[in-house]
């Protein structure tokens, strides 16, 4: 009997003992619950989104600066057509040549002729010294020599149009003939053109030229982005603009200028944008009432949040008369608009997101 009560006292210990255990870890991970501060979601305003361009945008077209349409200025066929598009050439190098046979055999003819007119000339001047020949005979011989002495330089001369030197360094834009093709006087040959030092065009409005004045635009900071590549500033300089402007279209045409980037591969007709700075970044920006922790006049603080931590810090703006932002607040900023009672300095938040249907 006294076996059994022991056994019931040392059972009931047990389920104590076990009891107690449980509580406690409960009372433990309520504990740690409790520990856990939620992070509070709070509205925020993106002062990017205000923020005015520091640069006045036009769209334009690049072009080279150096371009030339190269053709023979005699007729003929293309004896041998060295270059093909795409390829970079030299100042002086041979481009293309025509068959040289029928120029040739003219320069002979035109150099027999003069030789016999030179011969025959000195003879009358001669005869017509010693008063042997009249003045009309002296005078024949003489134009004759001209005459043929004239076919015989411009013999010469065509014969030396039968190469097509490259005038400056550049690249091959486009060849409109084959080997072996018969091609006229003047023809188009090949468009050659110099990528190293590009022009962009573009179109600016009167009243644009008006208010900003043409004397300035060549202090300007000027830079030009591609479209293909629209994050990369390519620096430019102006270069000249029209004194007349369009009628129709009411704009003035102008040229700014830079020299091609060496990891660019720019090439005339590509499109971009030529961006011409305003001297300061403008922002346009009146914050809502919500958004101030305190304010009195035109300054007040209010709270942003760090994109990186989500911590929340203090700053200090200033106004205009018209409420709008003038001072305190940077173009990347993030600021609480809602909410800015309860935040405290440091405090880690998260932007509040609308959920779906709400």
């Amino acid at each position: 009997m006294r076996y059994q009560r022991l056994k019931r006292t040392l059972s009931g210990l047990f389920i104590l003992v076990v009891t107690a255990g449980l509580l406690s870890g409960c009372n433990e991970a309520i504990s740690e619950t409790a520990d856990v501060t939620p992070i509070k979601p709070v509205k925020l305003l993106s002062v990017a989104d205000y923020v005015v361009s520091p640069a006045d945008v036009f769209l334009a077209e690049v072009d080279a600066t150096n371009r030339a349409q190269l053709s023979f200025q005699v007729g003929g066929e293309i004896d041998n057509l060295n270059v093909r598009m795409g390829q970079r050439v030299s100042k002086g190098d041979v481009l293309a040549t025509l068959d040289q046979s029928d120029l040739k055999l003219s320069l002979d003819s035109a150099k027999a002729s003069y030789a016999l007119a030179k011969t025959q000339w000195e003879r009358s001047k001669r005869l017509f010294a010693k008063k042997l020949v009249s003045a009309d005979v002296y005078d024949q011989s003489e134009t004759q020599f001209k005459a043929t002495q004239a076919r015989y330089e411009t013999a010469k001369t065509e014969l030396s149009y039968t190469q097509l030197i490259a005038p400056f360094d550049g690249v091959v834009a486009y060849t409109f003939v084959k080997q072996n093709q018969v091609v006229g006087a003047k023809q188009q040959i090949l468009n050659l053109i110099d990528n190293t030092q590009l022009d962009v065009t573009f179109s600016m409005p009167v009243t644009y030229v008006e208010k900003r004045g043409i004397e300035s635009l060549s202090d300007q900071e000027i830079w030009v982005s591609m479209d293909s590549d629209p994050a990369s500033k390519i620096p430019a300089s102006f270069k000249e603009i029209s004194t007349q402007p369009n009628t129709d279209t009411n704009t003035f045409e102008a040229i700014v200028t830079f020299e091609r980037p060496a990891f660019r591969n720019l090439l005339s007709g590509m499109t971009g944008q030529v961006h011409i700075a305003k001297g300061q970044t403008e922002m346009s920006l009146r914050l809502p009432e919500s958004a101030w922790v305190s304010k009195q006049g035109n300054e007040g603080s209010v709270w942003i949040m760090d994109p990186t931590s989500h911590e929340v810090s203090k700053v200090n703006v200033g106004t205009n008369y018209k409420g709008e932002v003038i001072s305190g607040l940077n173009p990347n900023d993030l600021v609480v608009v809602a909410g800015v009672e309860s935040l405290y300095e440091g405090q880690v938040v998260k932007a509040w997101l609308r959920e779906e249907g709400i």
